[in-house]
């Protein structure tokens, strides 16, 4: 299977036949009708590669018995000619392939609840980089202008005194912005 957000590519194939690919929308329950209508009698054994959709796939097809494998991409066996072509299409039909093959080997399905706390810290070292980013810039700014950090400040955790001192910085350059703005004699507009 080839998933993405909108809809799934998927090749069915049986040890008999390699059937068709089909696009359906993205959702297990129409997967599940599809192969229910089709291939009732068969074992079902199905992949797709590990991303933005997480495991929520695999989990609800592991509920319905069938062997759900999530790969990794970078483990999936390629030819030359799919680094240069690629289509959700040839994509599921390789891991179709590949997993009927025997050559894909699956990583670990987190549960739900396991899942959600990997979430929430990789969101909060996420947030942590870029709010460590932040002040990286403002202070490279201050430099920048010519304003000198006060010793006490000058250290990556920001106290409420330092954020007022920014604050205040911040309103006596607005300040010299209103000092040297004049009205454009024609139009009445400040001009900077």
């Amino acid at each position: 299977m080839d998933v993405h957000k909108k809809n799934w590519t998927v090749h069915f194939k049986t040890d008999l036949f390699d059937n068709k690919t089909v696009t359906m929308p993205a959702e297990t329950e129409a997967l599940i009708n599809y192969v229910e209508r089709n291939f009732s009698d068969h074992a079902v054994s199905c992949c797709y590669e590990a991303g933005c959709c997480g495991y929520w796939i695999a989990r609800a097809l592991l509920q319905k018995g069938w062997e759900v494998r999530v790969v990794n991409p970078a483990d999936v066996p390629r030819n030359n000619k799919q680094d240069w072509q690629k289509t959700d299409r040839i994509d599921s039909r390789n891991l179709c392939k590949h997993l009927s093959d025997g050559n894909l080997k699956g990583i670990y399905i987190p549960g739900e609840q396991q899942e959600q706390l990997r979430a929430l810290f990789r969101r909060r070292i996420h947030l942590a980089r870029n709010l460590r980013s932040i002040k990286n810039h403002i202070k490279s700014q201050l430099l920048y202008f010519g304003i000198r950090l006060p010793v006490q400040f000058d250290n990556p955790n920001w106290s409420r005194e330092m954020k007022n001192w920014i604050a205040n910085i911040k309103l006596e350059v607005q300040q010299c912005c209103r000092k040297y703005a004049q009205p454009s004699e024609t139009t009445g507009i400040y001009m900077v």
